[in-house]
């Protein structure tokens, strides 16, 4: 049974008991702040189940039917192996206030073992335990329903963690629910609850009939709503009887086209090649459908997302020449006949690729060996101890380097043959993650920053472009001064995920000769590599010993201020980077007037 097939089966099904069929919603949620992208078929009905609209007045029924496109971002660093994905296509049937549990099991037992002609005793089912801290009790109706299909031995009860699903966000509809799980070996001993590979969830079942507040606190809702999904890969992957999903016929495709391109190249063991292969139709195929929808290329949100996707599938590429064109034309040809805007943006998606991957291009031809001996100021490479000449050992602090400065992935450096202690690289991006978080949250010393960005909205490389720009803007403070004369003061600044802005006062145009004396200046204090440190002092010690203030800031008696090497001293709460040449290139992007005797300079790193 194809894929299709099991689409169209599912639909006709549920619309043979009497549901009514609707389109996927975009993967761009609407009007719902709660989450960056849709992960679940509910989204879309959130209203209705929260009995906010009657579903009369809109669809003239209360049961409907969906297969969803939906994204799960959490599992981005785990594709690669044989069990996550991103992007995948949620079956579900609805029901707001019409039937409930019994009927809702029984329709699931039919589909499977009547249509899809599943072995039913392989099905096994975990039902809500309970919660005794909630005032939650065990599932006895979800487990009577189901006692008509299955035997009590094959009816598992579990926690709250595992079998109470919601809210999607911090409030929210939610309820108990019961998951419907294979039994992937048929001679295994355990049960689900066991947590192996020997059984694969397939359907869960949920039946909300709460509210949760902002308290965490439970209410009933006006009306009791069944909630399914069922991932069609995982489905397909049971139905076609194939090991893992990426051995379905939605993946075997895709993954043929990518690798027998050229510039895909040979690892030289299978196992990696086979991985790599798996990133790159995984990514590849939920970058398509992102643009489909209209999420474009940015350093924030959604579109950050769709960067870190494509761009991680650029790393498995052994040969930095390469396109993705042959591989967005299979997604296109395997699923434009469910999802027409696949062929109708498919010009743009091209287009939009091809520009992201001309950019990236940059950093995969990186001479990661120069940078590294720029970076030991020319010193020796360290390959005591290495087997083989494309082998070189790496500090915690290199790799961590390459990675947030020059945006080179850990994965890559592994594969070009680096070699460093990968968990203590991770806990340092991780540590930095967590004070990029807490400074970012705080004032950016007269920045432009005040109340700082809002971090729940932005992504880690988001917090760290801001504190590279908040460091570069520092540079170009002493910068300025240097060239222009020590009577420039600081007027304003703002720095957001895309550049910098300084305004500073003098009264006249810069000419091109003193715009590139400053840039060059400024990357040149890059370039050194200059420790940046604070220290606390008193306000006047600071001001005596050169330390710049924007005057209209107001400061403590106790002041921070942070140096940057002998180069720039300025009153700041931070945060900066620990070293300059974490900051990256600064270019200067406009220069301009904006009042008498005042100057603005736009700036960006990269």
């Amino acid at each position: 049974m194809t894929a299709q097939q099991i689409r169209d089966a599912f639909t006709k099904f549920f619309v043979r008991h009497d549901h009514k069929e609707l389109p996927s919603s975009s993967l761009i949620p609407d009007n719902d702040p709660t989450v960056l992208l849709t992960t679940a078929g509910m989204q879309q009905f959130k209203p209705y189940f929260l009995g906010d609209k009657d579903p009369l007045d809109i669809f003239g029924i209360k049961k409907i039917t969906t297969i969803q496109k939906s994204f799960r971002t959490s599992d981005i660093d785990q594709v690669g192996d044989v069990a996550h994905l991103t992007f995948f296509e949620m079956l579900g049937n609805f029901s707001f206030g019409d039937y409930w549990k019994a009927e809702a099991i029984d329709l699931a037992w039919e589909f499977l073992t009547k249509t899809m002609k599943l072995d039913p005793e392989r099905l096994w089912v975990t039902i809500f335990a309970g919660d005794m801290p909630s005032h939650l009790q065990r599932d006895t109706e979800a487990e009577k329903a189901w006692l008509k299909h299955v035997p009590k031995k094959r009816i598992v009860a579990m926690g709250r963690s595992e079998n109470f699903w919601g809210p999607p966000g911090k409030t929210g509809s939610c309820g108990p629910s019961s998951e419907i799980h294979w039994q992937v070996n048929p001679a295994a001993k355990g049960r689900p609850a066991d947590g192996t590979e020997d059984f694969l969830e397939i359907w869960n079942l949920v039946f909300t009939e709460y509210f949760q507040d902002e308290d965490k606190k439970l209410s009933d809702l006006p009306q009791k709503n069944i909630d399914t999904g069922m991932g069609l890969e995982r489905l397909a992957m049971v139905v076609q009887g194939k090991e893992h999903i990426f051995a379905t016929d939605l993946y075997v495709p895709i993954m043929d086209e990518v690798m027998k391109l050229p510039s895909f190249g040979d690892a030289g063991q299978p196992e990696v090649n086979a991985r790599r292969a798996r990133i790159i139709a995984d990514h590849l195929r939920a970058a398509c459908f992102l643009l489909a929808d209209g999420v474009r290329f940015s350093n924030k949100e959604q579109g950050y997302i769709l960067r870190r996707l494509v761009r991680r599938a650029a790393d498995q590429f052994l040969i930095t020449e390469f396109s993705f064109d042959d591989v967005v034309k299979t997604v296109v040809e395997r699923y434009s006949h469910t999802y027409p805007e696949l062929k109708k943006e498919s010009t743009a998606m091209m287009t939009l690729l091809n520009a992201e991957l001309d950019a990236y291009r940059k950093v995969l031809n990186i001479d990661i060996d120069a940078l590294l001996k720029k970076m030991r100021k020319g010193g020796g490479d360290s390959r005591e101890g290495m087997i083989g000449p494309s082998h070189m050992l790496v500090t915690p602090d290199e790799a961590f380097t390459l990675y947030s400065t020059h945006g080179i992935s850990l994965d890559r450096l592994e594969r070009l043959g680096f070699a460093f202690e990968r968990q203590a690289v991770e806990e340092r991006i991780t540590k930095h993650q967590e004070l990029s978080r807490a400074g970012a949250a705080k004032k950016f010393g007269g920045h432009g920053l005040g109340h700082g960005p809002d971090t729940a909205g932005m992504s880690e490389d988001d917090i760290w472009t801001v504190t590279r720009l908040h460091s570069a803007t520092h540079l170009l403070q002493a910068a300025l001064r240097s060239v222009l004369g020590t009577t420039i003061k600081q007027s304003g600044s703002d720095i957001n995920t895309e550049r910098l802005r300084f305004d500073f006062t003098f009264d006249r145009r810069l000419t091109e000769e003193e715009k590139k004396k400053i840039e060059d200046l400024v990357n040149e204090k890059i370039n050194e590599d200059l420790l940046v440190s604070w220290t606390m002092m008193p306000y006047k010690k600071a001001i005596d010993e050169g330390a710049l203030a924007f005057f209209k800031e107001k400061y403590g008696e106790e002041v921070k201020v942070y140096s940057m090497g002998d180069f720039s001293k300025e009153l700041c709460g931070g945060p900066h980077v620990e070293h300059t040449s974490q900051v990256g290139v600064l270019k200067i992007t406009a220069e301009q007037s904006v009042g008498s005797g005042l100057r603005r300079i736009k700036a960006t790193v990269a």
